[in-house]
């Protein structure tokens, strides 16, 4: 501000200077201190527009982090997702010891700061305490804000629809980037009946700070164990877009051998990969 109030002075004078007359040569030299001091304006404004856009950009880029200014232990971040034992159902209360009782566990969290905004993406699993075959237990994905001087919870996917069983409930395979503001956790989870096995993968990302299932589909299947001859394995993985949401590259195995590749994007409309 002090340096463009200064330039601006200072060519208010040197058109005055001018103005009153002088030789060819003065006149010469004015008009080349006046050339200077534009070009020293012209310097001063782009770079303000550059720090402007620079400000910008920096308010809304996501961050990454293992750690946070405002940590939350585990039995806390338990607390924040605020499901009861008694919203998970009859069929979590163990049929021949009512005293054993679902267990909860945080398997997953990544902190995050868009601008000066920090959030907490998080999986938790429960168990049921019924260990049968079909017995499944649920995973459950949090979206945390920090507040005043608090986590939140902004949103919720309660027992993501990912198979188990023998009271598991599946497992985490990663939390990743899809997008400029976009994070999301991929889990998965698999029975095996008659010797035919199979697993599935939903994924849950973070649109516009609520959550969504982008993408669900099988990760692998197996009837070998049946006597048959399938053995299939589908991989994703997330590639960098100019346009916003990353695209999503699906690649298919038959007996370990790449056999196709799909490549999905982002509808926003559906709130998926199509």
């Amino acid at each position: 501000m002090k340096n463009t109030v200064f330039l601006t002075l200072s060519l208010i004078l040197l058109v005055l200077f001018s103005n009153c007359g002088g030789s060819d040569t003065n006149k010469a030299e004015l008009d080349k201190e006046k050339q200077k001091l534009k070009e020293a304006q012209a310097a001063l404004d782009k770079a303000k527009a550059d720090k402007e856009k620079a400000d910008s950009l920096e308010a809304n880029t996501m961050r990454l982090s293992t750690s946070s200014e405002n940590p939350v232990n585990d039995n806390d971040l338990i607390s924040l997702f605020n499901i009861s034992r008694t919203s998970l159902g009859s069929e979590f209360v163990n049929e021949n010891d009512p005293s054993i009782k679902p267990e909860y566990k945080i398997v997953g969290k990544q902190y995050y700061t868009i601008g000066t905004e920090r959030y907490l993406l998080a999986a938790m699993g429960i168990t049921n305490p019924n260990d049968f075959h079909m017995s499944s237990g649920s995973m459950n994905i949090g979206l945390f804000q920090y507040e005043g001087d608090r986590w939140n919870r902004i949103d919720l996917v309660k027992n993501v629809a990912i198979p188990s069983g023998f009271g598991g409930y599946g497992e985490l395979e990663n939390m990743e980037v899809f997008g400029p503001k976009n994070i999301c956790v991929s889990v998965s989870g698999g029975y095996m009946a008659q010797g035919n096995m199979e697993e599935q993968r939903v994924v849950v990302g973070v649109v516009d700070n609520l959550l969504k299932v982008i993408y669900s589909g099988q990760k692998s299947m197996n009837d070998e164990g049946a006597g048959g001859t399938e053995d299939k394995e589908i991989r994703i993985s997330f590639k960098k877009s100019e346009t916003g949401y990353y695209e999503l590259k699906e690649e298919k195995y038959s007996k370990k051998r790449l056999s196709k590749t799909n490549i999905k994007v982002f509808n926003e409309t559906k709130m998926k990969y199509i």
